[in-house]
């Protein structure tokens, strides 16, 4: 559902923005490539960590220039991949589901060439949400507080077409982990000492821009 809804706003801009605010400025982009995943540190009798697996990675983005080298965008970003549990007494990982992964992130996004010039380099950063969902019965998805670096290259091959290149880093935030007590000998308090714990991966894509 949430992926139609995506398919549905950006057909809606790629056919009517362009001839109803008769603005230049709008790009739109599909994309794909290699996504490299981390893993989850566990204190269980039985695992000692949760490793999720490399695998390919798909998306698209659709931004608006606001400015001569600034824009804002949208991505939606999706992997999904094997999940293999440690034991703790060691030996090989054993599979214990597929987790699928999307990604919903507003981007910032700064350009160090106008738009009229063939070769952009860019930078991204952003904010958004991560859904994590095991392919697993009783095992029901989350969704988390998900942030983003990234930067890349666009070329433009006319005023309408164009080819993206681009690498990004968006972990995930999971959970608080509590450490122990921390106490003041000054102020007399104690609180609880945490370890946040993140979900990070690192992708690179490749994407065909239609630009309006």
């Amino acid at each position: 559902m949430k992926t139609n809804l995506l398919w549905i706003a950006i057909a809606w801009t790629v056919m009517v923005a362009p001839t109803a605010c008769a603005q230049r400025g709008i790009e739109v982009t599909p994309f794909i490539g290699g996504q490299i995943n981390g893993g989850l540190d566990l204190s269980t009798p039985v695992y000692n960590r949760l490793d999720v697996q490399n695998g390919l990675n798909y998306g698209a983005s659709a931004g608006y220039l606001i400015g001569k080298y600034t824009g804002v965008e949208f991505m939606w970003n999706h992997n999904q991949a094997d999940t293999l549990a440690q034991p703790t007494s060691g030996g090989a990982g054993l599979k214990v589901f597929g987790l699928n992964t999307n990604q919903y992130l507003g981007d910032f996004v700064v350009h160090f060439k106008d738009r009229e010039s063939r070769l952009r380099p860019f930078v991204l950063f952003g904010a958004g949400a991560t859904n994590l969902a095991p392919d697993r019965s009783h095992v029901y998805s989350i969704t988390r507080f998900a942030w983003v670096f990234g930067s890349g290259i666009k070329y433009n091959f006319s005023k309408h077409l164009g080819v993206r290149l681009q690498a990004k880093w968006s972990p995930t935030y999971i959970n608080t982990a509590t450490e122990g007590v921390w106490c003041d000998p000054f102020w007399f308090g104690c609180w609880e000492k945490g370890d946040s714990v993140f979900l990070k991966e690192f992708d690179g894509t490749v994407g065909l821009t239609f630009r309006f």
